[in-house]
């Protein structure tokens, strides 16, 4: 596990390489086309894309690829104000999930996730995923855990999870909202939360500093 911030260099082994939050409000924004993949994800409100092939309104959640052909691109939350988090790498074409996710303090599903040794006070479960994975944490604050590592994490922190890793945020102080990435699908390309109970062990890929 890796943890690291926008503006601040991740460690060689991931995909992602730079992430941006913007807020938008009043006049349309560029969005230029600066690394070999592009991805643009809602994270509040609504905006307008338009691009040389014409214009799509995103909601919160969803997502949109950016590449040069399609360009140049520009957004706006029209009358109103939005969060967009660009994310910038060089993942392949096969790729597992992408989206936002909630956290509040709750009673653990025992019948869910891989069994662990620390306490847990969310419903989260600790599973693993057949690629990489990115958190982005947007509002709150908490614990991940990631194998035998564990990292108290806040707003602005983008968590780097390997291949394999199992991974949890079993305690957290303030409710959270988080966005989730998951990049290029190896191995045997399932998608989803994965569990050494239900679908064998892990394929683990060495997080290279």
């Amino acid at each position: 596990m890796s943890v690291f911030r926008s503006g601040e260099q991740p460690p060689k082994w991931c995909t992602l390489r730079a992430f941006e939050l913007v807020e938008l409000s009043g006049l349309p924004r560029p969005v230029p086309i600066t690394a070999e993949k592009q991805r643009l994800l809602v994270t509040r409100g609504a905006c307008r894309l338009t691009s040389g092939k014409g214009a799509q309104v995103l909601s919160g959640g969803q997502f949109w690829d950016l590449d040069e052909a399609n360009g140049p691109f520009m957004v706006d939350a029209g009358d109103g104000a939005a969060q967009i988090l660009i994310l910038y790498g060089r993942w392949g074409n096969e790729l597992g999930g992408c989206g936002l996710f909630r956290l509040t303090p709750d009673t653990p599903l025992e019948e869910e996730g891989d069994p662990v040794s620390y306490p847990k006070s969310t419903k989260f479960d600790s599973h693993y995923h057949d690629c990489d994975e990115y958190w982005v944490i947007l509002e709150g604050a908490g614990t991940v855990v990631v194998g035998s590592r564990s990292f108290e994490v806040k707003v602005g922190d983008c968590i780097a999870i390997g291949m394999g890793h199992h991974h949890d945020l079993p305690q957290i102080w303030a409710n959270v909202k988080g966005a989730y990435f998951e990049t290029t699908l190896e191995g045997k390309k399932r998608f989803g939360h994965l569990w050494k109970h239900t679908h064998g062990p892990a394929d683990v890929r060495p997080e290279r500093i």
